[in-house]
């Protein structure tokens, strides 16, 4: 069935939501785009106005789980666990869907998504105090993320709260 005159967020959804039922039944490699359009009820040419890739889908679908954890910035500097715990938890709220990114490969697209969530740039032209503040959310970044690759190789035992702490203890 061809779902027609919906709105964008909608059929990003359906697109995502395609893409991550074949992905339970299949393997990731063996998956098509006509396959996810088909599935969201919608046409290929669809799926290519909403998305450049099947990762397109994945790096989206992560960065919306990220924005729903989005806590006070001034916490980022004065406590990082109170900053960081919503991240945790959003992530483990959405466990099933975590894993079966991990188990897919497809881990590796958190870091752009981390980068993004922690406003992190390129450091062209700044002074050497604000090019030592890159280098230290960098190394924070690379932390928290290989800090998440081990947490989703443990299924994520961890509740968000030890996790937090582990990660401000850093």
């Amino acid at each position: 069935m061809r779902r027609k005159n919906l709105d964008q967020s909608l059929i990003r959804k359906y697109l995502t939501e395609a893409l991550l039922q074949l992905m339970e039944k299949k393997n990731y490699d063996e998956i098509s785009v006509s396959e996810i359009a088909k599935r969201a009820g919608v046409h290929r040419a669809t799926f290519y106005r909403h998305f450049s890739s099947r990762e397109d889908i994945l790096r989206c679908s992560l960065s919306d789980i990220l924005k729903e954890s989005e806590g006070d910035r001034n916490l980022l500097q004065k406590d990082f666990a109170s900053f960081i715990l919503p991240v945790f938890q959003t992530l483990y709220h959405k466990k099933d869907q975590i894993l079966l990114l991990y188990r897919s490969g497809h881990a590796g697209l958190l870091m752009d998504v981390l980068k993004d969530y922690f406003d992190f740039d390129e450091a062209d032209g700044l002074s050497v105090s604000r090019m030592t503040d890159k280098y230290r959310a960098a190394y924070r970044i690379g932390g928290i993320y290989s800090c998440l690759l081990l947490w989703f190789s443990h299924d994520m035992k961890e509740t968000p709260e030890e996790m937090a702490q582990i990660a401000a203890a850093m």
